[in-house]
């Protein structure tokens, strides 16, 4: 299965294992809740699915590489104790509580989490004189003598072992207590969340006409070399702020991501390519609405002599445009709807005796800090919390509007919220302006072809499109079903020829 797949089998997982019955009980007895081993070479997110699974499903994450600990941190460390049996007293000999336990009790009572899920990286590399516990581990959900908490669920990770010289092949007696996920890099599936997470669109349109260099891992004795989903983003993240502070990069920069020279160099000419081509295409030019008529022309009849690649790398252009604008406006919303949220809190917190605004705020900035560290808060959620206080308190305190223009009388918080409001609806006009803009200069320029479905599928896939407000045309829905049937066409055939490869194996 591929990595979205296996995530939604583990929200599965996770609401199954924690539903209860009328009294309150699991439905599930926690010795028949097994754990979940997902299997699947690094770099491909296993670890990032796990943070968004325990946040859609409104749970706890506590994650640890199994790697990192000895036996005395994952059992515990032995001490001496007097107990009396039979009259008699002994000296023996108990084990404090795991390290690992003891965090999920701590990150209970540190966020109230009394469900969650304890996911354990690597779970298949730990050394010889843990073995024996990661099978305690995973039969009976008890590192040395402690239990993990009731409510909380186990998921573990292993690489294959042609991925990691450090694997230990798990015998019959763990495998009959875990319930095996093997996942897979399957770039159609990455694709979807590259498009939303504006993953460099050169990236991106290399990818679309090389998808076998997504993923590609040799480790023998005589050679490392690796290609990962993780190479790709991290990449893709540097070279976008190399490109804003202007300075250059060559083959020698793409090899510090790309471990695979063939891979590195390709990619490395095809940037080259990529640049010298936008501007000749004036697709900036073109997402920002500045050309003339005769210019849109004259760009629509240069495209319809341009070859496969150039076409596939101008719509990717497009696509991290509008990807920019989506994510943009989803902001927007997010933020402006959190004001509204927050205003409502402040207004309850001030019917109280002897409080301020000064306060209010004192305690919101403190209960930020408390997630931030116990990382329950995404970097974008401290960012729009931190903006939600210093508006709210410019309409408050300055008595200005959320564009900063001075007034002579105190603006009111709902005067204020209600130019924001006007100003994000003009913002979703002009998006959906731009995506039919766009869309009929695609379907204009090359009909109902490959570039037209890949452009509205791109933007029907992003994370954002519902929110945008923006309807395809009835006449292109079925452009997009039939691009739908042939992926699903496509994952049919790569499925059957690993069944007949794996029958002639046999």
């Amino acid at each position: 299965m591929n990595i979205q797949e296996a995530k939604e089998e583990i929200i599965r997982s996770v609401q199954a294992y924690t539903a209860r019955d009328a009294r309150g009980f699991y439905r599930i007895a926690p010795v028949r809740q097994r754990p979940v081993l997902l299997m699947g070479p690094p770099g491909i997110g296993k670890t990032a699915i796990m943070e968004q699974a325990a946040r859609e499903c409104g749970v706890g994450l506590v994650a640890y590489t199994i790697t990192h600990h000895t036996r005395q941190s994952a059992v515990g460390l032995p001490q001496l104790v007097k107990r009396t049996f039979d009259g008699t007293e002994y000296t023996v000999t108990e084990y404090t509580m795991s390290e690992i336990v003891g965090s999920v009790y701590e990150y209970q009572e540190r966020t109230g989490y009394k469900e969650g899920i304890l996911f354990i990286d690597e779970i298949n590399c730990v050394s010889e004189t843990l073995a024996p516990t990661m099978l305690q581990f995973l039969q009976y959900k008890m590192f040395g003598n402690h239990k993990v908490p009731e409510g909380w669920i186990i998921v573990a990770a292993g690489n294959p072992p042609e991925c990691n010289r450090s694997v230990r092949e798990l015998d019959m007696a763990a495998l009959d207590r875990v319930r095996v996920l093997n996942v897979e890099a399957e770039f159609s599936v990455w694709k979807e969340y590259a498009l939303s997470a504006g993953v460099h669109p050169a990236v991106l349109s290399y990818l679309e006409l090389n998808p076998e260099y997504f993923y590609q891992v040799t480790l023998t004795r005589d050679k490392r070399e690796f290609v990962t989903a993780r190479g790709w983003e991290d990449l893709s993240v540097l070279l976008t702020e190399y490109e804003r502070q202007g300075m250059p990069v060559g083959l020698p920069f793409m090899e510090e991501f790309l471990r695979i020279k063939k891979i590195a160099s390709d990619f490395a000419s095809y940037y080259q390519m990529y640049h010298a081509y936008t501007g000749r295409y004036k697709v900036l030019a073109l997402a920002e609405g500045s050309l003339t008529d005769r210019e849109t022309g004259e760009l629509s009849d240069l495209l319809k002599e341009a070859p496969g690649d150039i076409r596939c790398m101008f719509v990717r252009h497009l696509l991290a445009a509008a990807s920019e604008r989506m994510c943009t406006y989803a902001r927007n919303q997010k933020l402006f709807k959190r004001k509204k949220e927050v205003l409502g809190q402040l207004d309850t917190y001030m019917k109280r005796e002897d409080v301020s605004w000064e306060g209010f705020f004192r305690k919101r900035f403190q209960e930020v800090q408390i997630k931030k560290q116990n990382g329950l808060l995404e970097p974008w959620e401290e960012s729009m919390e931190s903006q939600v206080d210093e508006d709210l308190k410019t309409f408050l305190y300055a008595g200005q509007s959320p564009s900063g223009k001075d007034r002579t009388e105190e603006l009111s918080v709902q005067d204020g919220l209600a130019e924001e409001e006007q100003r994000l609806k003009e913002q979703g006009a002009a998006l959906c302006g731009f995506l039919g803009r766009i869309t009929d200069f695609l379907a204009g320029t090359f009909g109902e072809d490959l570039e037209l479905g890949d452009w509205l599928w791109g933007i029907k896939n992003h994370g954002d499109f519902k929110n945008c407000g923006y309807t395809i045309k009835p006449e292109f829905l079925a452009l997009l079903e039939e691009k739908g049937q042939e992926e699903r066409l496509r994952k049919n055939i790569l499925q059957m020829e690993g069944l007949y490869e794996t029958a002639d194996r046999v």
